[in-house]
């Protein structure tokens, strides 16, 4: 059998009031608990998805995570973490939704009913303590009466005894005594009264409201623990909510993953990578020192075209012959803008003959994959737009065959240009590739004329310490061939050796006096080991032509800049946009006198 607060603890008020106080106070300190726990759900959260955003493959590994199974898994991988990241959200969100917000309002609600109780039982308290303090008073009142009687009684027994006294002093001790007599009366009846009052009040103080109160503590106390116990049922439920998700997602990670990985094809897609399909060179021949004008510091070299020194001296593991060192790498501005953030490299052309001869194949491939896929998706729109206006023809109240016009032509031009772009690719006229690509897009190449003819960013490539490097210079062997830039756009013959090597890899000359394309190295015409931009090249400015404007910009910072092809500009100067920011974090602006240059994107506003 239940004990009640009400009966057994009927004189601990102080002491109930002190233990909901603490049962408060746990439930304020379970809140914390539940909120410091849901931070750190939040932080494990966001510490791995900056783990998935570190290592997911950037834009120049992408290739290789298509092309090998480990990385592609591995990608795999960081995106089964992703959703385990956003499971660990989940739980962060339902424990502030479903357990978090409970318990505060359910503070909020204990505080003003654990108030409204108390401030009842103290107001019960104070109507019983008024109670006993007038009992007291009237039982001082009897009492004082009492032995006021007490002493006129004792003087009129001693006034009636006395033989000496008059009748007169006897009845007046006689009158005294009675008097005192009556007002004792009154005062032991006010007393009784009261007495029998206190005793009904704290009768009822006792049994009835001081149990209620107390009881109602009691049940308040009861829920408190109740709804606390479901808040730990809650507690693992938000939790358990996502862990068959999490549990499929390591699933995933063990078998769809962890069981893709292929070491044979992973080793195959190597070969596929970096075969060149260059045969090995032949033997080399051996000088005979008693023949007639031999030497040995003048020995033959190999003059095959299509063969590769491999681990040369001069060249490395990817020397070609007629060149010495690979290419150097372009730094400064050129280099941060055109090599790592543009993408491009001035020695890369549209045919990809830049590349030893499978590499070369596979390149174009994909590019002519690439290109039949986009033309296949316009091909579908199409169809699709000549399906609508079919549909439109015939019943023309779901709206205008001419509407759909316009878009049906702008699909037929790029069509056009896509195929054209396509068969270009596929007869190997790389020149016509060349030029689509100029109409196409914006990007910056090798100049293919002399530098009073086509001019960039007050850049020649053609001007190199002062002085204009000109064509017949190089025919005449004049400069050196690692000063001069490839000038013409290699060619891959569509045809193939007899011996089912790779195309062979041709280029024109622009001094050339004839027709005829000479074979040359796949990488580059150049002759020697220097890149023609050497890390010490001094660029001299050269204005460039005026641009139409694509836009306007106001300066939102000052920039300033000793590089001459920055623009320096003052806080809220309004700018021409001649060429908008291609993701590499420059904008190309021009001045009102004319002057133009790069500044950074994130200085300008539009």
């Amino acid at each position: 059998m239940s004990k009640s607060w009400g009966k057994e603890l009927w004189d601990q008020l102080s002491a109930l009031e002190k233990h909901t106080e603490k049962g408060i106070e746990f439930l304020d300190k379970y809140s914390t608990f539940v909120k410091e726990r849901q931070k750190i759900e939040m932080d494990y959260a966001s510490q791995l998805k900056k783990l998935v955003r570190g290592y997911s493959p950037k834009k120049k590994e992408e290739e290789d995570y298509q092309n090998y199974s480990s990385l592609r898994t591995f990608k795999g991988v960081l995106q089964e973490v992703g959703s385990i990241a956003n499971q660990h959200e989940l739980i962060s969100d339902y424990l502030g939704k479903d357990v978090l917000m409970e318990v505060v309002r359910l503070i909020a609600e204990l505080k003003k009913e654990r108030k409204e109780h108390l401030q009842e039982a103290k107001h019960e308290e104070n109507v019983m303590d008024k109670s006993k303090k007038k009992l007291d008073s009237c039982k001082s009142a009897y009492r004082a009466a009492h032995e006021q009687w007490m002493q006129a009684k004792i003087l009129f027994e001693k006034a009636d005894s006395d033989d000496n006294r008059t009748k007169a002093e006897v009845e007046r001790a006689r009158s005294t005594m009675d008097n005192k007599n009556k007002m004792r009366e009154d005062q032991k009846n006010d007393y009784i009264l009261q007495l029998q009052n206190t005793n009904k009040d704290q009768e009822e103080h006792y049994y009835k409201k001081v149990p209620t109160i107390f009881n109602k503590l009691q049940t308040m106390e009861e829920r408190r623990i109740t709804c606390l116990g479901k808040y730990y049922e809650t507690y693992a439920e938000c939790h358990k909510k996502v862990l068959p998700v999490i549990t499929q997602c390591l699933d995933d990670i063990q078998t769809k993953h962890g069981q893709s990985v292929k070491p044979a094809e992973d080793s195959q897609a190597v070969v596929a990578k970096f075969e060149t399909g260059i045969r090995p060179p032949p033997d080399i021949v051996m000088v005979d020192l008693d023949e007639p004008g031999s030497s040995l510091s003048h020995s033959t070299p190999d003059k095959s075209g299509d063969n590769i020194s491999i681990g040369s001296q001069n060249g490395g593991a990817n020397s070609l012959p007629g060149r010495g060192k690979p290419p150097k790498k372009r730094t400064g501005i050129f280099g941060t803008m055109f090599t790592k953030k543009g993408g491009k490299r001035w020695e890369e052309t549209k045919d990809f003959s830049h590349l030893p001869p499978n590499q070369q194949k596979q390149k174009l491939q994909k590019k002519i994959d690439e290109i039949q896929g986009k033309i296949d998706v316009e091909v579908k729109e199409k169809e699709a737009l000549l399906k609508m206006r079919d549909v439109y023809t015939a019943n023309s109240s779901l709206g205008d065959p001419n509407s759909v016009n316009k878009r049906l032509e702008e699909i037929g031009r790029k069509i056009d240009v896509l195929r054209l772009e396509l068969n270009t690719y596929q007869s190997g006229d790389m020149d016509k590739v060349e030029k689509l690509s100029r109409q196409k897009s914006r990007d910056y190449e090798v100049p293919e004329k002399p530098p009073d003819q086509k001019k960039f960013m007050g850049y020649s490539p053609y001007k190199r310490n002062g002085r204009v490097v000109e064509y017949k210079d190089k025919a005449d062997g004049k400069i050196a061939p690692q000063t001069t830039p490839q000038t013409t756009p290699q060619k891959v013959s569509p045809s193939h050796s007899s011996s089912g090597r790779a195309p062979i890899v041709t280029s024109v000359e622009s001094n050339s006096p004839s027709n005829d394309r000479p074979v040359s190295s796949p990488l580059s015409p150049l002759e020697h080991g220097d890149s023609f931009f050497d890390e010490d090249d001094d660029f001299d400015d050269i204005e460039n032509d005026a641009e139409p404007s694509v836009g306007k910009c106001t300066a939102v910072y000052e920039f300033e800049s000793e590089d001459p092809n920055l623009l320096n500009m003052r806080e809220n100067e309004v700018l021409d946009v001649i060429e908008a920011d291609s993701g590499d974090g420059w904008t190309r602006v021009r001045r009102s006198d004319k002057t133009e240059g790069y500044v950074p994107t994130s200085y300008i506003k539009s």
